[in-house]
């Protein structure tokens, strides 16, 4: 099969302890999540990054920083090459660094073509991807092959699932539509609405044919949506890219989640930090890290005020309505799937709850920040401290 094979065929927790990179760590750009970057020395804006959206092919998309040499050296020191870019409806960086400028072009080019590849298949806004047309078959009584990339991250979307009793819930595309609407219209669907796109939602109601790798949607109106994991996901295959093409110092952000490989050169890791819950605030948190990923969760930018009440894009599965607390959740993990899963899921579960749940994972680690007031709450899962590589203040 295709893609990741070990997010299908094991455990969740063997599953959690299979990272795309070894566990070595090595050396440092400088980001800001959720959402911005920036490098050593450099500050952050406030705003997500923006760049020409990629409509055609990665030919269309731009390159930046170096120029490219005429000719390959075995001998010329890396360089630093930055590309931009928009898929998944959401900005797109790619850092890497390599002697040939040739080479890196190449592999960038080829890893934001697979990241376009894997949108074929998991939009939930293209009336052709794949996922739309399996979910036009909800109820039908018909079972349907699909894709080796769908296979997989349905598969894991549904253990994540279950294991949090559907805290994240990769049905829950009814419900997400419902608020949608209500976000642009700025009023609150009727109730009757929201009961009956429960009634479509349960993680218990798709079954696999794993003999076949086919999928059947057993109620009527079911929609998978999968934006709580498909970036992720897409940014664990485009940095697999990277390694294949001979580029395996490269970070990968997009829309806020990364996936860091091999660190630049001469330093021992990547740096990160984690922006405050405040606007305007430095960051007090910081990651160090190197062939991992992570992903921060929250309703900085994405919200909506209704009835004089703040409701954040991250809806509980459980419940049908938006969180209602301003917080933040950012995990580290072994890659960036893992990551994007568990900052959503943590988010809904709350800081006991989802940071007692984090805690039952290899290697991964959350911070939980909430703003009550003009304090912000911190919580830390008991392995943030040490995966993380840092101490609130301290400086990359």
């Amino acid at each position: 099969m295709r893609g990741f094979s070990f997010l299908t065929g094991t455990s969740l927790k063997k599953l959690c302890q299979h990272a795309v990179f070894d566990s070595r760590l090595l050396a440092a750009a400088f980001v800001i999540l959720p959402i911005m970057c920036c490098l050593p020395g450099s500050v952050a804006g406030a705003e997500p990054l923006r760049s020409a959206p990629s409509e055609t092919s990665p030919a269309s998309e731009h390159s930046s920083g170096q120029q490219l040499p005429p000719t390959p050296s075995a001998s010329r020191p890396p360089v630093r090459w930055l590309r931009e870019a928009e898929e998944m409806a959401a900005p797109l960086r790619i850092i890497c660094y390599h002697p040939d400028g040739v080479v890196a072009d190449r592999a960038m080019a080829r890893a934001i073509a697979r990241i376009h590849q894997l949108n074929a298949i998991f939009s939930d806004y293209d009336p052709t991807s794949e996922v739309r047309r399996l979910c036009e078959t909800a109820g039908t009584g018909k079972k349907v092959q699909v894709s080796d990339d769908l296979w997989q991250l349905l598969t894991f979307s549904l253990k994540i699932s279950e294991q949090t009793a559907g805290a994240f819930d990769v049905t829950i595309g009814p419900i997400v539509r419902l608020w949608r609407r209500a976000r642009m219209s700025r009023e609150m669907p009727p109730a009757y609405r929201f009961d009956e796109a429960r009634q479509a939602v349960g993680y218990q109601f798709v079954r696999l044919y794993p003999e076949d790798q086919a999928v059947e949607l057993l109620r009527p109106g079911m929609r998978l949506d999968f934006g709580a994991v498909a970036k992720g996901y897409a940014i664990d295959a485009a940095l697999q890219v990277m390694q294949q093409e001979g580029v395996p110092s490269a970070l990968i952000d997009l829309g806020g989640d990364l996936g860091l490989g091999d660190p630049p050169p001469d330093r021992g890791h990547w740096s990160v930090a984690v922006a405050a819950m405040k606007p305007g605030e430095p960051p007090s948190y910081f990651v160090r890290r190197a062939r991992c990923g992570i992903a921060t969760s929250g309703d900085r930018y994405r919200f909506v005020v209704i009835g004089g009440k703040r409701y954040s894009h991250i809806v509980d599965p459980r419940t049908g309505v938006g969180l209602t607390d301003q917080s933040e959740v950012t995990v580290i993990a072994p890659n960036a799937t893992l990551a994007d899963a568990l900052a959503t899921a943590v988010s809904v579960l709350g800081p006991e709850k989802g940071l007692a749940w984090v805690d039952t994972f290899p290697d991964t680690a959350a911070l939980y920040l909430r703003l009550v007031g003009d304090h912000t709450e911190v919580h830390m899962s008991k392995q943030w401290k040490e995966l993380s590589g840092e101490t609130p203040d301290a400086q990359p």
